[in-house]
């Protein structure tokens, strides 16, 4: 790997010299991407990340999260985040902070996962609720795979501002705003079926209430984005307030579990989104068949926001499958829910 691969390449260096495609939003990530696609010793760190984790959004979250908790070396005079307005070439101080602190990096990345917290999913998967509620009217058991610290489990806790038209708890601190690019009416977002139950599935859940954890989470958010993370932290909030029930595991081995404590025959909406992705590759047909197999003694709405053929690079298809039936495209939308598009 001593060259930089293009964006086509399928190596590490081809993954990172492709940050301005998968980083669009972020201006700094996709300058140091490049960075870390030409230097042999950068690469060697990023490979160090756990398998089906990808290596540039967890070498950016670790060196982002070491910034939060001490913003004293000069990199973090181009983060945003910290209040940094540098402007020039953030290369050889990047370098320079993945080199000192190659070892706690490298613990990082072997440890911690990318749980990102995309709070404006939620009115994605409430667009799919209303859509299940066409469809039953029994109470569901919500069960989202890779919840990381459960915000979407909280949706109906949250107002949503779309299309020019409001739902959810209108008092509710949680603001979620998108638009509608469709041609035809935008969806209503009412009615979503009454829960039964809501729970999560995580390989390490996260707890809300834990500030080490929040600190975690908001160096996943690109240190651009400071709307994201004031939202993220307002939902964080209202998870701690009110934390759903989350158990810990590999979703292959642990949804058996969850599901079995459902009545049978009794409806359940199994929603993940940029989960899948995660999932190392070995592992994603075992993934898929645990889902599928809620429908052999449940009535199953699979809901999931996840890349889809023919969509680039920053935008997901939101699907419907019913029991272990073909999936249905209800909309396509921005990975990180900004807008919707499509019939739902």
């Amino acid at each position: 790997m001593s060259t930089v691969m293009g964006a086509g390449d399928d190596t590490l260096a081809g993954l990172f010299a492709a940050s301005p495609l998968h980083f669009a939003g972020s201006p700094l990530y996709s300058r140091v991407g490049q960075v870390v696609a030409g230097d042999e010793r950068l690469l060697a760190v990023a490979a160090q990340a756990r398998a089906g984790q990808i290596p540039s959004n967890l070498l950016f979250a670790s060196v982002h999260y070491l910034l939060l908790r001490d913003p004293a070396h000069e990199l973090a005079a181009w983060y945003p985040s910290l209040g940094g307005t540098a402007e020039g070439d953030p290369g050889p101080a990047f370098t320079a902070f993945c080199l000192d602190r190659r070892a706690e990096i490298v613990a990082l990345m072997r440890r911690r996962l990318v749980q990102t917290n995309v709070v404006k999913r939620s009115l994605v998967l409430r667009a799919g609720l209303a859509v299940v509620a066409s469809m039953t009217r029994e109470p569901v058991t919500l069960v989202e795979v890779g919840c990381s610290a459960g915000v979407h489990l909280r949706f109906d806790d949250y107002r949503y501002d779309f299309a020019g038209r409001t739902w959810g708890r209108a008092s509710s601190p949680v603001v979620v705003s998108a638009a509608w690019r469709g041609e035809t009416a935008a969806p209503d977002l009412d009615p979503v079926p009454d829960l039964a139950d809501r729970v999560g599935i995580d390989l390490n859940p996260i707890d809300a209430t834990d500030p080490d954890e929040r600190r975690w989470l908001r160096a996943l958010v690109w240190p651009e984005n400071g709307a994201h993370a004031v939202l993220q932290d307002a939902a964080l909030e209202a998870v701690a307030r009110n934390p759903p029930r989350t158990v810990a595991g590999d979703a292959v081995e642990v949804l058996p579990q969850v599901v079995a404590e459902v009545p049978r025959g009794a409806p359940v909406v199994v929603f993940h989104s940029a989960t899948r992705i995660h999932v190392p590759a070995g592992r994603r047909e075992a993934f898929d068949a645990a889902i599928a197999d809620v429908g052999r003694d449940h009535a199953l709405f699979h809901l999931s926001y996840e890349a889809y053929e023919g969509l680039d690079e920053t935008s997901f298809g939101l699907t419907l499958s019913r029991d272990a039936g073909p999936g249905r495209l209800l909309a396509v939308g921005h990975g990180h829910g900004e807008w919707l598009a499509g019939p739902v």
